[in-house]
């Protein structure tokens, strides 16, 4: 920004590539685009402040999906997890800096979330499509594979005898922005984040058609989920080799992906 002292012509607008307006002391020149450190500061305040948010809400996906196993995700699992919770706070209501991180509401953008990027499940599997159900209190998952063509829809690792099916569920709270903390927190905080796996039993790859397979878990016995809740459930599947009567995993092999928020 520079400044143009006793101009007699009192130059207002563009020229070029720069823009020209008044006040008490003279002509005031920028160059377009320009942005006030102070407005810089703000906007990165703001920036940072949702992304601190989004990065909570990210932690508690991560750790509840991959204390089952880190290698169910890639090396850039959490920056990419992050990086669609900050489109979720990004679709939050409030001022910018303080939107609400609501999963329930906008949890559609994790959808398809491949676990690990480079080998999604449609490349093991395809024709998964139907989300998981839950059940009125939301404590509760099931999720039914179709019925599989082994040579169509199945493509299986060198040396593999059996598949299973993987039914993974997560629970993560809505953020909230406080203004006493001067930080987002969990709008329910007294509600303790958990996940839980299960798994089909080993099924044969030597038949024509596989499946329909039905997975159940419960993630809460007691307790419906609260409504400031949301359960991010994700289907996968792995797969084994028969060794002297023994199913091995075969590892780099199989994939995950989230089917359904609610």
């Amino acid at each position: 920004m520079a400044r143009i002292k006793n101009d007699i012509f009192k130059l207002t607008g563009s020229l070029g590539g720069l823009t020209f307006s008044q006040d008490e002391q003279g002509t005031i020149v920028k160059m377009k685009g320009e942005v006030s450190k102070k407005k810089l500061s703000k906007r990165t305040q703001q920036s940072n402040m949702e992304m601190g948010g989004a990065s909570q809400a990210a932690k508690v996906l991560r750790v509840g999906f991959l204390r089952h196993g880190k290698e169910l995700g890639d090396r850039y699992f959490c920056g990419r997890l992050n990086g669609l919770m900050r489109k979720v706070v990004a679709l939050g209501s409030g001022k910018p800096g303080e939107r609400k991180l609501d999963l329930r509401k906008h949890g559609g953008l994790l959808e398809e979330f491949e676990f690990i990027n480079a080998r999604p499940l449609v490349y093991s599997v395809g024709g998964i499509k139907d989300k998981p159900i839950l059940n009125a209190g939301r404590n509760e998952v099931q999720w039914t594979s179709p019925p599989l063509n082994r040579k169509e829809q199945i493509t299986s690792p060198k040396g593999a005898t059996h598949l299973k099916f993987i039914l993974l569920a997560a629970t993560v709270s809505h953020y909230e922005y406080s203004n006493t903390k001067n930080a987002y927190l969990p709008l329910k905080t007294k509600f303790r984040p958990c996940s839980k796996l299960t798994e089909s039993e080993p099924i044969a790859l030597n038949q024509k058609t596989l499946g329909p397979i039905t997975l159940k878990l419960t993630l809460t016995e007691t307790e419906a989920l609260p409504e400031e809740v949301a359960m991010v459930c994700a289907v996968g599947v792995a797969f084994f080799r028969n060794v002297n009567g023994e199913l091995l995993k075969i590892k780099d092999a199989g994939g995950m992906r989230v089917l359904g928020v609610g």
